[in-house]
C-alpha cells in the first residue's frame, strides 16, 4: 500500500460540487448489503457519529464509541439511538490528518473496577503542554508531536475526575503512523502498539522537518543533521531497542504494561534492563500495526500491520509475554523482502540486520502485495491496500455457519473490504482457506465480534457502527428510501422513491408502506409515492419494507416545510487555482439563506481533504484542516505524493439547523523528476520504489522525495560502483520537486575491487573510498605556465612493468613518465598507445596550466623498504578555464606500488572529476596499459586508485639507514587550547614550511639532522615558537601555543557610550553550545582576547536566560534585575536577561566572523523559549568585536507580545564588580527585530 493507515483515517465527502444539501436525500444500508455470503444482513447499528474509530462493549449492555476528534460517546445498548458523551478529550488529542484518539478498552471487570483506558495521539510534545497546535499544522512536518496511553474512571455513563496519564511516548514529526490500539490481556496486563511516526511518502531517516530530528534520534542532536548511514530517526525509530546509548523510545513497538501505573510488568522478557522503555517492550520492527487482537483462549496477538509499497502483513505473535521480544523487520523489510528504498539508502541498521543470522528477523504470518487479489472472485479492488481490522470468529458457540468458527476476519480500508480467513486443522488461521465475506463494505477501521456474536465494523467515513447478522432462514429486506426535495416552502410536494430496497431470497415480493407524517396511518403503497405538505413544521417520513415471509425494514428521514436550505459560495480559490507544497493558500466565502438572508461568519465551516488517487476510480481520503466561524482564512499546501488533489468543502449551517455544502477541487502544480544513470540502464530508487533508467515520475512542485542510487550493480558482465548524482547530493538524499522538470543523473564507474581492472602484465586496480590525501611540502619543482616539464632523481629505484627506473619526467599535465617524454603533452589519449609518452603513470593527464596559487611538489615519507615518493599537483588550473582547479597526487611505492589521490574537486564539475582525462599507467613499449578511465568522470575526493603489480615489485634493496628526521606536532590556541587550521610551520634555518591541517596538526619530513627554531603564524596576529634538535631517524613533536599581542583595553575608566542602530541580523552558523532545559550554563573560550571595562577576557559562561558573563556566574541565574547591582551575575553581557527556557527547536551558538581588524565572536540565542508559555520565542544575538565593541541585535519577535519585545527582561552590560553598568531597558517592551543596541567604549 503506497499509504498507511492515513486512509483509514479519513473522512470522505460525497457532497456534489456546488449542490445545497438536502436537495434529496437518500437513506439505505449502503452497497454492502448485496455483497455478503447468503444468509448474512448487513445492518446499521448507530448512526450520526463524526468519525468513529473504535467500538467497546461493556458486560452490562453499554456500548462505548471513540470518535477521532477525542470524544467517546456511550449507548445504553445495541438498540440505543442517542448517545451520552462519556468524555470529551478534544483539548488534548490532536485530530489533525492522520492523528486522533484510535484506541478504546475497558478494564476485565468493568463496571466494578469503573476505569476506560485510551490511547491517543497528543497535541503537543512529550511532557509538553496541550493544545500546541490546536488540530492543524502550519507546515506539515514541522509540528512534533507525542502521544498518551491514560485511563479514566467512569461514575455512571460520564467520566469523574480527571484523566490519569500512565505513559506519554512516541516522539514524532510526521502526521501519520501514530499511536495504535490497546487491549487487555488474558494475564490482566494492558497490551499497547505504536507505528514508528515516519513519512509515507519517501524514504525517512529522520532527515525532514523544520527544525530536523526534533525528536533528538541519534547520532545528532535536536536540529542537528541526519545523514546515511548512521542515521536512527524517521522509520528506523522502529528499530531503537538495537542500538546503545540513546534512551529507547516506542515507535513501532507492541508493550505491555501495567494498568494502574504504566510501567512494565515485571515478568516481561526484558525485565531487567535498565531502559524503562526495553522492559515494556514484547516486539518490535512495526510499522503501523494500528489494530491487532488476541486469538481466543491463548495468549497469542494477531497485529494488522499497514504496509508501504508493496506488502501488507499479518503477523503473529506466539507468546508475547514468555519472549523472546521478536522483531519483525520494518524497515528494513517490507513483507518478506528487503524494503528498496531504506535498502538503497544504506543505512547501518539496516545492513547489520540483512547480515544477520538466520531467524533474527521473524516473518509475517500472511502477506498479501497491492498488485494482486486476496481471493479470487473477491470482486475488491487491487492497488491501494491497508489491513485496518482484525478479529476472530468463536470457536465454539456463534451464531455464524460453523465454516466460520475460529475463523480470522480482516478488514481493509483502502479496498473497502472484509475477508475469512478460515481455521486449518491446527486450529490456526489457514492462509489458503481465505474467502471472500464483503467486498463493498464502507470505511472499515475496527472488527470486533459482539455479544451477540455478530461481526461489528466501525465506519469511519460514514459515521456509523454496523453488523453482519446471519439467519438460516427467511432474511429480512433491506430498506432503501429516496426524496426529492426534503425542504421548501408550502405546499411541498416530496417525491418518495423506494424501488432501489432489496432482499436478498430469491423471487421474494416486497410490500411498500408508507406514512408521511408518522401519526401510524398508512398513507400510501407501492415502490414510489408523492406527498403534498402544505402546512409549516418539521416532519418524519417513515416507510416499511416487508417480504412475504413476514420480515421487514424500516427507515424514516426528515421533510422540513416553510424553510429552505442555505446556499454556500466558495469565492476563492477557483477550480483552476494549481497549488504547490508549502504554499500558504487564501480562501473565502460566503453563504445566503432564503429566510434569513446573509449568513454571518459564525455559520460557515471549512473542511479540507487530500484525495490520493491509484486510478480515476479508485481513490481514499486523508483529512488536512477543518476551520469554523471564519469567511476568509489560509492553509499551507500539504506534502504528498502524485497522483492526489485537494477538495475545499465550505458549509453553510442556519439557525434551523438546515446545511447547504459545496465543494472546489484543486489539482496540484505538478512537474517531471527524470531519473538516469551512466550508463544507462541501472536501477535507482526513488521514494521507496525501484525504478530503471531511464525513468520518469510525476511529482508535485516542492514536495519532498528521496532518491537513492544502489550500489554496486550488475549489468551484464561488468559490475559498477556509484560515484556521483548531477545535482551534487549524496548516495542518498532529499529532493525538493523544482519547478521546472529536471534530470538527476546518478554516475557509475567500473568496479574494479574485484581485480577486473588489470592488464596482461599482471597489474590490477582496486579503489579505497574515504583514503587520507598525503600533503608534501618537501621540495616545489620550478614548473610554471603552460606544458612546462621537469626531470628528478628519484629517491629510491622505482620497479616498473619490469623494469627498475631511478629518475623521472614530471609534467604540468598531469603526468609522469620514466622515460623521457620530450616536451609536455597537454593532449590526452587512450592506453595503450605506442606513441610518445610510454613508461608512465597518469593520475590525471589533461590539459593544465600552472596558475599563480599553482605548485607542483614531492616529498617522501615512511621509511625503507616502504619509502612512498608522492609528487603532488596543487590547485592546477584547468586550460579553457579561469575558475577549474584540481589537486591530485601519485604515490609511487618502493615495493611497485601505485596510488593516485585527489582532493577539492567540484562534484558538479564534470571537467574536474576526469571527465577529459586519461587516468592509468603504461609500459614503456605503450603496448600494455591499466586504463582506470578515459574522459569519464569517475573521479572523487578521498578516493583513492591503487595499481599493484603482479609481484608486488622486485625485492627491496636493503634497508639504508636512516639520514633525516621528521619534525611534527599540534598548533593550537593558548586560550582555550582550540586548534588552529591553516597556520604556518617555519623550520629555521632553511626555511621549510608547512601548513596545519583542519585539526592542527602539521608534519616536516626529510629534515637533516641539525638544532632549529619552530616559528608558528596565523590569520588574526597568532604566532608561537618552539625549538627542536633533529636527529636522523627521529620524530620530534613540536607543539605550539598560539597567542596575538595583548590588545589595550580601551576606556581605562570603562565608559561606554550607546545607540540604537538598525543593523542585519548576523545568525551564528558555527558551534552549537551544549545547553538543554532549563537554568543552563556553559563556559566557552574566546578567539581573542577581548576588552571589557578595562580587561582583556579569554572566556565567557553563556547562559540559557538571555545573558553572558566574563566570571563564572554561579548558576543561570533566571531572575533578572535593575542595573548595576552587586549580585551575581557581574562582568556581563545582558541581550535579553529574562527567564527563558531551551525548547525542543532551541539551540544556542557561537561563530567568529570576518578577520583582522574587523574578527567578531557571535553568541546567538536561537527561537528560545519563555518559562510560562508554550508558544512565546525570542531570537537574539551578542556580538563582541576584537575593538571592544558590543552589539545586541534580535529577530522574530512578535510586535503584539510585550513579553517578546523585553517587557519582562534586563539590556544592558555591567562591570565585574557589579557598581557600574549601562542599563538600556529594564521591562520595558521596547526591543525590535533588526534595531542593534550598540555599546562602545569610550578613548
Amino acid at each position: 500500500m503506497p499509504q498507511q493507515f492515513r486512509r483509514a483515517l479519513s473522512m470522505v465527502l460525497a457532497l456534489g460540487l456546488s449542490l445545497p444539501a438536502f436537495t434529496g436525500l437518500s437513506f439505505d444500508t449502503d452497497k454492502a448489503a448485496a455483497a455478503v455470503p447468503a444468509g448474512f444482513t448487513e445492518q446499521v447499528v448507530f448512526t450520526g457519529l463524526t468519525r468513529p474509530t473504535k467500538v467497546v462493549f461493556s458486560p452490562d449492555g453499554r456500548v462505548f464509541v471513540a470518535q477521532k476528534n477525542g470524544q467517546i460517546k456511550v449507548f445504553d445498548s445495541t438498540s440505543d439511538t442517542s448517545a451520552t458523551i462519556f468524555a470529551d478529550l478534544r483539548t488534548n488529542v490532536y485530530d489533525f490528518e492522520d492523528l486522533g484518539l484510535i484506541g478504546l478498552a475497558l478494564a476485565p471487570s468493568f463496571p466494578a473496577d469503573p476505569y476506560v483506558y485510551v490511547s491517543y495521539s497528543y497535541d503537543g510534545r512529550i511532557g509538553g503542554s496541550a493544545p500546541t497546535y490546536n488540530d492543524t499544522c502550519a507546515v506539515t512536518g514541522n509540528c512534533p508531536t507525542s502521544a498518551r496511553v491514560s485511563r479514566l474512571r467512569a461514575d455512571g455513563n460520564v467520566m469523574t475526575g480527571t484523566e490519569q496519564v500512565l505513559l506519554h511516548d512516541w516522539c514524532q514529526q510526521i502526521e501519520s503512523h501514530s499511536i495504535g490500539e490497546l487491549n487487555f490481556g488474558p494475564d490482566g496486563a494492558l497490551y499497547v502498539t505504536g507505528g514508528e511516526g515516519a513519512s509515507a511518502t519517501f524514504t525517512d531517516y529522520g532527515q525532514a522537518g523544520n527544525p530536523s530530528n526534533p525528536c533528538g534520534d541519534p547520532p545528532s542532536p535536536v536540529g542537528g543533521p541526519m545523514t546515511p548511514p548512521t542515521s536512527e530517526g524517521g522509520a528506523l525509530r522502529s528499530q531503537d531497542i538495537r542500538t546503545s546509548g540513546d534512551p529507547t523510545g516506542l515507535s513501532g513497538t507492541l508493550i505491555r504494561i501495567n494498568p494502574a501505573t504504566g510501567a512494565a510488568m515485571p515478568d516481561n522478557p526484558l525485565a531487567a534492563s535498565p531502559d524503562p522503555n526495553n522492559r515494556r517492550i514484547l516486539a518490535h520492527g512495526l510499522r503501523n500495526p494500528t489494530r491487532w487482537t488476541f486469538r481466543p483462549g491463548t495468549s497469542e496477538i494477531w497485529v494488522g500491520d499497514v504496509g508501504w509499497r508493496t506488502w501488507e502483513e499479518i503477523n503473529r505473535i506466539p507468546d508475547p509475554a514468555a519472549g523472546p521480544v521478536r522483531n519483525y523487520g520494518w524497515p528494513c523489510y517490507e513483507g518478506n523482502n528487503p524494503q528498496s528504498g531504506y535498502n538503497s539508502a544504506n543505512l547501518t541498521l539496516c545492513e547489520s540486520l540483512y547480515s544477520a543470522p538466520a531467524g533474527t528477523v521473524t516473518p509475517p504470518y500472511y502477506t498479501y502485495a497491492h498488485s494482486q487479489v486476496v481471493s479470487p472472485g473477491d470482486g475488491c479492488p487491487t492497488g491501494g491496500s491497508a489491513p485496518s481490522g482484525v478479529a476472530f470468529y468463536p470457536a465454539s458457540g456463534g451464531n455464524y455457519p460453523a465454516a466460520y468458527a475460529g475463523a480470522l476476519f480482516f478488514a481493509d480500508y483502502s479496498r473497502e473490504c472484509i475477508w475469512t480467513m478460515r481455521a486449518g486443522s491446527n486450529g490456526l488461521p489457514d492462509p489458503a482457506s481465505i474467502i471472500p465475506f464483503s467486498s463493498t463494505v464502507s470505511g472499515p477501521v475496527d472488527l470486533e465480534v459482539g455479544p451477540d456474536q455478530d461481526l461489528y465494523y466501525v465506519d469511519l467515513t460514514g459515521g456509523t457502527v454496523r453488523r453482519f447478522h446471519y439467519s438460516a432462514g427467511n432474511q429480512p429486506p433491506v430498506a432503501v428510501v429516496t426524496a426529492n426535495p426534503v425542504s421548501g416552502n408550502a405546499p411541498l410536494q416530496v417525491n418518495f422513491d423506494a424501488s432501489g430496497s432489496t432482499d436478498s431470497d430469491p423471487g421474494d415480493i416486497l410490500n411498500y408502506q408508507w406514512d408521511f407524517t408518522n401519526d401510524g396511518t398508512v398513507d400510501a403503497t407501492g415502490a414510489t409515492a408523492s406527498f403534498t405538505y402544505t402546512s409549516v413544521g418539521t416532519y418524519t417520513a417513515r416507510l416499511r419494507v416487508a417480504d412475504i415471509g413476514g420480515s421487514s425494514d424500516t427507515r424514516t428521514l426528515q421533510i422540513r416545510v416553510g424553510t429552505n436550505a442555505p446556499v454556500p459560495v466558495i469565492d476563492t480559490p477557483a477550480s483552476s487555482f494549481n497549488w504547490q507544497v508549502g504554499q500558504t493558500v487564501n480562501f473565502s466565502g460566503h453563504a445566503t439563506d432564503p429566510q434569513e438572508g446573509n449568513l454571518p461568519a459564525s455559520a460557515l465551516h471549512w473542511e479540507l481533504i487530500n484525495r490520493h488517487c491509484y486510478a480515476a476510480d479508485n481513490c481514499h481520503t486523508h483529512p488536512v484542516q477543518n476551520i469554523g466561524g471564519v469567511a476568509a482564512s489560509s492553509f499551507v499546501a500539504p506534502d504528498h505524493e502524485y497522483p492526489s488533489y485537494l477538495e475545499l468543502t465550505l458549509t453553510a449551517t442556519d439557525s434551523g439547523g438546515l446545511t447547504g455544502s459545496t465543494t472546489v477541487r484543486l489539482d496540484p502544480r505538478t512537474v517531471d523528476l527524470q531519473l538516469a544513470s551512466s550508463p544507462s540502464g541501472l536501477t535507482l530508487n526513488l521514494n521507496g520504489a525501484d525504478v530503471t533508467t531511464p525513468a520518469t515520475r510525476q511529482v508535485i512542485v516542492g514536495s519532498t522525495n528521496t532518491v537513492s542510487a544502489p550500489t554496486p550493480q550488475t549489468v551484464g558482465a561488468s559490475t559498477f560502483d556509484f560515484d556521483r548524482w548531477s545535482d551534487g547530493g549524496a548516495r542518498t538524499h532529499v529532493v525538493t520537486a523544482p519547478a521546472n522538470a529536471t534530470t538527476y543523473t546518478a554516475t557509475y564507474g567500473a568496479d574494479y575491487g574485484g581485480g577486473d581492472c588489470g592488464d596482461t602484465f599482471g597489474y590490477t586496480c582496486t579503489t579505497a573510498t574515504g583514503r587520507t590525501f598525503e600533503r608534501v611540502d618537501d621540495t616545489v619543482l620550478p614548473l610554471t605556465g603552460d606544458d612546462a616539464i621537469t626531470q628528478v632523481t628519484l629517491p629510491f629505484p622505482v620497479p616498473f612493468y619490469g623494469q627498475s627506473y631511478t629518475s623521472a619526467w614530471i609534467d604540468t599535465n598531469g603526468k609522469i613518465s620514466f622515460v623521457n617524454p620530450g616536451p609536455a603533452w597537454g593532449v590526452n589519449s587512450p592506453i595503450p598507445d605506442p606513441t610518445v609518452p610510454n613508461a608512465s603513470i597518469y593520475p590525471f593527464w589533461d590539459d593544465l596550466v600552472m596558475r599563480a596559487d599553482s605548485s607542483v611538489r614531492t616529498g617522501v615519507i615512511g621509511s625503507a623498504p616502504d619509502r612512498r615518493y608522492v609528487v603532488e599537483w596543487r590547485n592546477v588550473g584547468m586550460y579553457g578555464s579561469s575558475s577549474a582547479r584540481v589537486t591530485f597526487e601519485a604515490i609511487i611505492s618502493e615495493t611497485g606500488q601505485i596510488t593516485f589521490n585527489y582532493l577539492d574537486l567540484a562534484a558538479s564539475k564534470p571537467a574536474e572529476l576526469g571527465g577529459g582525462a586519461t587516468v592509468g599507467i603504461e609500459n614503456a613499449a605503450g603496448t600494455v596499459a591499466v586504463q582506470y578511465g578515459i574522459n569519464q568522470p569517475l573521479l572523487a575526493n578521498n578516493k583513492a586508485v591503487i595499481f599493484t603489480s603482479p609481484d608486488g615489485g622486485p625485492p627491496p634493496e636493503p634497508p639504508q639507514p636512516p639520514t633525516t628526521g621528521t619534525v611534527t606536532g599540534t598548533v593550537t590556541r593558548a586560550v582555550g587550547g582550540t586548534p588552529v587550521s591553516g597556520a604556518t610551520v617555519t623550520l629555521s634555518p632553511g626555511g621549510r614550511t608547512a601548513t596545519t591541517a583542519t585539526n592542527g596538526t602539521y608534519t616536516l619530513t626529510g629534515v637533516t639532522p641539525g638544532s632549529y627554531t619552530v616559528a608558528g603564524t596565523a590569520s588574526g596576529d597568532l604566532t608561537g615558537s618552539g625549538s627542536v634538535t633533529v636527529t636522523a631517524g627521529g620524530t620530534h613533536t613540536v607543539n605550539l601555543a598560539m597567542t596575538a599581542p595583548p590588545v589595550q583595553p580601551p576606556g581605562g575608566d570603562g565608559d561606554y557610550t550607546t545607540s540604537v542602530e538598525t543593523r542585519a541580523f548576523v545568525p551564528a552558523e558555527g558551534t552549537l553550545v551544549p545547553l538543554t532545559g532549563d537554568d543552563a550554563v556553559a563556559q566557552v573560550s574566546l578567539p581573542f582576547a577581548f576588552p571589557f571595562y578595562g580587561q582583556n577576557q579569554n572566556s565567557i559562561w553563556i547562559s540559557s536566560n538571555g545573558f553572558a558573563s566574563f566570571v563564572n556566574p554561579s548558576g543561570a541565574q533566571p531572575i533578572n534585575t535593575g542595573l548595576p547591582d552587586a549580585g551575581l551575575p557581574n562582568a556581563a553581557l545582558y541581550p535579553f536577561w529574562d527567564d527563558l527556557v531551551i525548547r525542543a527547536d532551541t539551540t544556542i551558538r557561537t561563530a567568529e566572523v570576518g578577520s583582522g581588524a574587523d574578527r567578531k565572536f557571535v553568541i546567538e540565542w536561537r527561537n528560545i523559549g519563555m518559562y510560562g508559555s508554550s508558544s512565546a520565542r525570542v531570537t537574539l544575538e551578542a556580538i563582541l568585536s576584537v575593538n571592544g565593541e558590543i552589539a545586541f541585535n534580535y529577530a522574530d519577535l512578535a510586535t503584539t507580545k510585550p513579553a517578546e519585545l523585553g517587557g519582562g527582561a534586563t539590556v544592558g552590560i555591567e562591570n565585574p564588580a557589579g557598581t557600574a553598568a549601562v542599563q538600556h531597558s529594564l521591562n520595558q517592551p521596547i526591543l525590535a527585530n533588526g534595531k542593534a543596541i550598540v555599546f562602545r567604549p569610550t578613548p
